[in-house]
Order: C-alpha cells, then sequence, then structure tokens
C-alpha cells in the first residue's frame, strides 16, 4: 500500500468511526457499497471513481470536492465547519426563456439513473422488449453524456489556456479522466468535435491538424471574451 492511499484510508476510516457509522449505514446515508468503503479503508483500491469519491462527500457529510481533495493529498471540509449562512447552494436545476442550467449534482443523477435502466433492461427476458430498451437506453446515455461533456468543457475553458492543460481542482480532473477513460466512439460530427476540444483543453489531443487546431483557439477565445462579459 503506498502512502497516499494508506493516508487516504485513514481520513476515510476516522471520519466514519467519528460519525459513527458502520459501514452500511454509510451505504444508506449516500456513500459507496459497504464493499468499495471497506476497501478503500483497507487501501486496496488504487484509483476510486469520481463516482466513488462524490458518494463518500455525501455519506461521509462533507463539502462537495472533499474526498477527491484528500484523495489528491489535501483535506476534506466537513460540513458542520462551514458557517450556516455559506451553506447554501443554488439551485439544482435553472431556467430562463430558452435554456435550462442543470448543476453537475443533476447530471450525476441523470447519469446514475441511466446505469440502473441498463442494469434493469439486462434482467428482462423478452428479446423485442429487450432491443427496445437498449435503443432507449442508448439515447438516454448520449443526452447524459453530451450533457456532462458540456460542462466539463465549460469547466476547462474557465480554467486553462490554450498551451497549459488545466490543473488544480481534483474534483474536476477526476472527473475528466473518467470520462475520456469511457467514453465511446462519438455518434456525430459534432460529437466528435467536441470530444476532440475536451482533448485539446487537456493537453490529450494527440497529433492534430493547423486547421483544426486554429478553429480549437478560436473557440476557446470565443469562450474567454464571453466569459469576461
Amino acid at each position: 500500500m503506498t502512502n497516499e492511499r494508506a493516508r487516504f484510508a485513514r481520513i476515510v476510516a476516522e471520519r466514519r468511526r467519528l460519525l459513527g457509522l458502520t459501514l452500511d449505514q454509510l451505504q444508506q446515508a449516500g456513500g459507496p457499497s459497504d464493499v468499495t468503503t471497506g476497501k478503500l479503508e483497507k487501501g486496496a483500491i488504487a484509483s476510486p471513481s469520481a463516482r466513488t469519491l462524490r458518494r463518500l462527500d455525501s455519506g461521509l457529510q462533507w463539502t462537495e470536492g472533499s474526498a477527491a481533495r484528500a484523495w489528491a493529498g489535501g483535506e476534506p471540509t466537513p460540513l458542520e465547519d462551514i458557517p450556516s449562512a455559506r451553506r447554501s447552494t443554488p439551485s439544482a436545476v435553472n431556467a430562463d426563456a430558452d435554456s435550462v442550467t442543470l448543476s453537475l449534482t443533476v447530471v450525476n443523477e441523470l447519469s446514475d439513473i441511466a446505469k440502473r435502466y441498463e442494469r434493469l433492461a439486462g434482467t428482462i427476458e423478452d428479446q423485442e422488449l429487450v432491443v427496445e430498451l437498449g435503443r432507449i437506453n442508448t439515447d438516454l446515455d448520449l443526452l447524459v453524456d453530451r450533457i456532462l461533456r458540456a460542462w466539463l468543457i465549460a469547466q476547462l475553458e474557465r480554467k486553462s489556456a490554450p498551451d497549459s492543460p488545466v490543473r488544480g481542482d481534483p474534483v474536476v480532473e477526476m472527473l475528466i479522466g473518467d470520462y475520456l477513460n469511457r467514453t465511446p466512439e462519438p455518434p456525430s460530427p459534432e460529437d466528435a468535435h467536441e470530444l476532440l476540444y475536451l482533448r485539446w483543453l487537456t493537453g490529450r489531443a494527440g497529433e492534430i491538424d493547423e486547421a483544426t487546431e486554429q478553429a480549437f483557439v478560436t473557440q476557446w477565445r470565443k469562450a474567454q471574451k464571453e466569459e469576461r462579459l
């Protein structure tokens, strides 16, 4: 076990014991499964997923991003340490006349629903129904994928420069890693363009032609200009 994993294991175990929670109670409080938490507390997981870290925040009553920060070497922030005046959070869903803004929490919930739907579809024996449910699940996955990709791009556009990959926010970096590792082939040219732009913003685009590079610089500069307005 590495020193980093041992440190994270200790932080999670101490917080759980401080709250007086069993592994099962932590799961019921919104944390990871009892098996996953048990492995984390033994340092047996080399790289916890962003989803697992988010669930640790919920179950261990930490502020959002605390588990990711602790994994990266920082310290988590217990909710009880935040004055009540600062605990208020923006609405999960905001809307105006022609747009709707979702918080990352809502996007993650949509992603979890899509995964639950996929698991349920896998238990059905009627093959015609399985095929139709598969099509619906594919459409739902694509929608969630586009929303999450748009959010990640927006975060990166605020925090990076064309010649400097984003650094700093462990939550964003963890989500980016998870997203780029799991994303299948994009279904359309527009999706392919946005995915390559996301990779470019993180310094992972590889060799791209000069015209594409210039298009990405222009897109990034436009976002920077809009951010300052």
